[in-house]
């Protein structure tokens, strides 16, 4: 087998394998698929969840989310899910993540057994988990009232003012004992007398304390009477009284012992309340909380806002001038690339590109020879060999876009120069590469390279772009006409990957 064939064989190959995972990233079915069905739910919020998220039921995956819109004030779901689920009245859909920062994915609970099927003309509510931010919030809020505590009582009682107001309570306290003193000292003959009047109403009350209990007593049976008659009833409610009686004692000691541990300072409320360190430890725990969460925000919109696009392609080279000496015996080129855009709001771009080319790796190899010739005079000759074999190059430039054209600086295939694309539509592009300005591969002249893309299929849903090329490549040294192909589509799975570096 040639070379050309064992690097075309290769190129599909490797077409193939990234044909393959295009097909499972993006979902693409190409067989026959299971029967399905479809729901539509109403959320009043779908923060995070894209087309595609999983559908579960029990944990179990059963479908994916199939489109989003906006419907009123709220967002309408269309979900695609086994057609053997059976959706009863009582439905319901949660917007739910795996962990704190896993996938989001929807919840559905498909009703009661039993209960009669849902009508596919209705949607079912979907309701969504609160969020970081919501817990947040309430964290701050709780914060807020802690410090008002602690600064209303490190007010009344801290410091030289509170001191000063506890001694002006005990003196309060002295002068009023001697008050009270004074009062009984200059009222003794009143309380005398009202000793006296005591007495008397005792004595009456000899005489009147006899009738009394007679008619006590007569009370008594009467009521001994009544109780004999309702006994059950009676003690039933005494039964009762001393249960509520135990419970009401020990609830007391409870709220003793919780006052007291408080009052100590034990426990966290205790501690919030009279230990300065615990209220100044949670207050700083609360602002890392809140901190974290603002990076977390922070990375995650700039992981949205990035824009990313991966493009496969493939060349060949029409009168490239093959040296066998030099190992020039390939006639393709074939890469995969990758151009990010950090922020849209900005022009700056990164191309990183991965190619096998003819003109890979330069080999050098000095070979001298010595002859010694009739005369016996031995003549020695030197022998400078170069030669080069297909191999991978790299590259990666810095772009910038003003207007229709992208200026792109770095390394282009190991060298370092500068390129330019300037895009006459939505489908047709121009393009101009120079490099290699140290004559890596034996050229007289820098690499200068010109070609065109053109879109034949703009990309579209759950399908890539697909474009032809071509153009003249090395145009002045060993110049070739070049003609290809590729694939380009835009992820936003893995643009996730590079959301935490700082790339603007």
């Amino acid at each position: 087998m040639s070379s050309a064939a064992k690097v075309g064989a290769f190129m599909l190959v490797v077409l193939a394998i990234l044909g393959f995972f295009i097909l499972r990233i993006e979902d693409i079915g190409l067989g026959g698929s299971a029967k399905t069905q479809t729901i539509d739910v109403i959320f009043p919020s779908v923060a995070g969840l894209d087309e595609k998220s999983p559908v579960r039921v029990a944990g179990v995956r059963v479908g994916k989310v199939r489109e989003i819109r906006l419907e009123g004030a709220n967002a309408r779901a269309t979900l695609e899910i086994d057609a053997s689920i059976e959706v009863r009245d009582g439905a319901r859909a949660y917007v739910e993540n795996l962990g704190l920062l896993g996938e989001k994915y929807v919840e559905l609970y498909p009703g009661a057994q039993g209960a009669p099927l849902a009508s596919k003309a209705k949607p079912i509510l979907g309701s969504t988990q609160p969020t970081i931010d919501d817990v947040t919030a309430q964290v701050s809020k709780i914060a807020e009232d802690v410090k008002a505590v602690s600064a209303s009582m490190r007010n009344a009682l801290g410091g030289p003012e509170g001191e000063q107001r506890l001694e002006e309570i005990v003196e309060n306290i002295r002068d009023i004992t001697a008050r009270m003193n004074m009062i009984l000292a200059s009222n003794e003959g009143n309380v005398n007398a009202t000793a006296e009047n005591l007495r008397a109403i005792t004595d009456d009350l000899r005489v009147e304390i006899p009738r009394i209990a007679n008619s006590l007593d007569r009370f008594a049976n009467s009521i001994a009477d009544t109780v004999n008659e309702n006994r059950e009833d009676v003690r039933t409610i005494v039964q009762n009284s001393k249960e509520l009686a135990t419970e009401l004692r020990a609830t007391n000691d409870n709220l003793n012992a919780i006052t007291g541990q408080i009052r100590s300072g034990q426990g966290t409320v205790g501690k919030l309340i009279y230990d300065d360190e615990a209220l100044r430890k949670l207050t700083s725990s609360l602002e890392s909380v809140e901190q974290g969460a603002n990076e977390l925000r922070d990375t995650l919109g700039k992981a949205r806002r990035m824009e990313m696009a991966v493009e496969v392609k493939s060349s060949y080279y029409d009168g490239l001038e093959e040296d066998p000496n030099a190992g020039f015996t390939g006639n393709s080129r074939g890469g995969i690339g990758l151009l990010l855009r950090p922020n849209p709001e900005h022009n700056r771009f990164l191309n990183l590109e991965l190619n096998y080319d003819p003109r890979g790796q330069r080999y050098e190899k000095q070979t001298t020879t010595t002859v010694t010739g009739p005369d016996g005079i031995p003549a020695t000759t030197t022998t400078n060999t170069v030669k080069y074999e297909k191999d991978w190059v790299f590259s990666a430039q810095a772009a910038w876009q003003v207007d229709k054209t992208r200026l792109r600086v770095g390394v282009f295939d190991g060298t370092g120069g500068i390129g330019a694309d300037y895009f006459v539509n939505d489908r047709f592009s121009v393009t101009g590469e120079i490099f290699d300005f140290n004559e890596r591969v034996g050229n007289e002249d820098p690499h200068l390279r010109l070609f065109s893309n053109w879109t034949i299929l703009p990309e579209r849903k759950n399908f890539p772009t697909l474009f032809l090329s071509t153009g003249v490549d090395n145009v002045l040294n060993d110049n070739a006409v070049t003609v290809g192909g590729g694939i380009r589509w835009s992820d936003d799975d893995l643009k996730y990957l590079f959301g935490s570096v700082p790339l603007n």
